[in-house]
């Protein structure tokens, strides 16, 4: 099958999977989350030039089904990032040896975050003129919907606006790990697919090779010093810490793989402490600072082994 054939078939299994959304049921927004699984497997197996033409098909097609706007979040939110990440994993340089050296999947993560922050920051700058600002915008984005899912007479106004007002602090960063995750969860599914019929354009990467770049900790350490602060400083600098959590969760995991890369029970451990993960889910926070730590710790070097 052509190569132009390939890309335009995972454009348009893209567009139905997004498009289920414009039945409004529950079930939807599954195959939603799905939507980018075919664009990767376009662009991890036929390169950057397959993504782009399973993107341009996906939006074409769902201009045409959910109009301008419908396909423009789309593009956004879903296309754009998979282009972007299809182009950085296929980079590579030989090296000395004669090998081939990919791309960093850190170096990934790293661009997801930035992408995540710039994103934020970008909303902040262009709702300045609000009288509240992209807080207050937010704060009547979540209000609104709060009372559409409350019963009438259940809640009053001013615990509805008090509960808002907490869930407008944090749910930008919310929003942008739960988008990290779709990308990630996305691209890994994509390269086991490809892997597994031989397919794949490059090599799976080790879980242990995942290294943040250190702009990332920077970043993360003068967003934690404005978390304190109150007004807009706060505002961004906590929603930036938490966009960061979730790459430092990804280094800690790393870090974590290194260290049980030559035991003798090495699956059984790494299945535990994922299930302990899954489980409890606040151990995390005890992972992402250890992947926060990790440059200065240096555990992976002195301890570790080459995982996966």
């Amino acid at each position: 099958m052509p190569m132009l054939a390939i890309a335009a078939a995972a454009g348009v299994g893209s567009a139905a999977f997004y498009a289920a959304l414009l039945s409004g049921s529950f079930g939807a927004l599954i195959l939603a989350y799905l939507a980018q699984l075919p664009l990767f497997v376009a662009g991890l197996w036929l390169g950057f030039a397959g993504a782009a033409v399973a993107s341009l098909v996906a939006v074409i097609a769902l201009a045409a089904a959910g109009g301008v706007v419908f396909a423009l979040v789309y593009a956004v939110a879903n296309a754009a990032p998979v282009v972007a990440v299809s182009y950085l994993a296929q980079l590579n340089r030989p090296t000395p040896e004669g090998g081939t050296e990919w791309y960093p999947p850190g170096m990934i993560v790293g661009w997801l975050v930035g992408i995540a922050m710039g994103a934020f920051l970008l909303l902040n700058v262009v709702l300045a003129g609000e009288p509240a600002g992209a807080e207050g915008t937010v704060r009547g984005f979540v209000e609104a919907a709060l009372r559409q899912l409350t019963l009438p007479g259940r809640t009053t106004p001013e615990s509805t606006s008090a509960l808002a007002a907490v869930i407008a602090r944090f749910f930008p960063g919310v929003i942008a790990d739960s988008w990290m995750i779709m990308v990630i969860a996305n691209a890994v599914l994509a390269q086991g697919l490809l892997v597994r019929f031989g397919r794949n354009l490059r090599p799976s990467p080790s879980m242990a090779e995942i290294e943040l770049p250190s702009w990332v900790t920077g970043a993360t350490a003068i967003a934690a010093v404005g978390s304190f602060l109150p007004g807009i400083a706060g505002f961004v600098g906590g929603n930036i810490v938490l966009m960061s959590v979730l790459a430092f969760a990804l280094a800690g995991l790393a870090v974590i793989h290194a260290l049980l890369a030559r035991s003798s029970n090495r699956t059984l451990a790494l299945v535990a402490t994922y299930a302990f993960l899954f489980i409890f889910g606040w151990p995390l926070v005890i992972v992402a600072l250890l992947g926060a730590a990790e440059p200065w710790l240096n555990l992976r070097r002195r301890f570790g082994g080459s995982g996966t």
